[in-house]
């Protein structure tokens, strides 16, 4: 992979864990206006925030892993 497509990829990530959780603080903080409880859902809403920009993170960054695995194995890197 080029490394400026890498490079795209990562920002790619980090706006995307971004929006995760400041969508989850804006949920929160509507859910606690509308609700009148306080802190409850703020940080419910940043803790489903971070809980679904990891698991995006885990499925971007997984077929990284899977390429550079397959080019070791078809370059013969890693055999003794």
């Amino acid at each position: 992979m080029p490394g400026w497509l890498l490079a795209l990829r990562v920002a790619g990530m980090g706006w995307y864990v971004a929006l995760c959780v400041v969508l989850g603080v804006i949920a929160g903080l509507w859910l606690d206006k509308k609700l009148g409880a306080s802190p409850l859902f703020l940080l419910g809403g940043v803790l489903l925030g971070v809980a679904v920009a990891f698991y995006g993170m885990y499925k971007m960054v997984a077929p990284l892993f899977q390429d550079a695995g397959q080019s070791d194995h078809d370059s013969g890197e890693g055999r003794d």
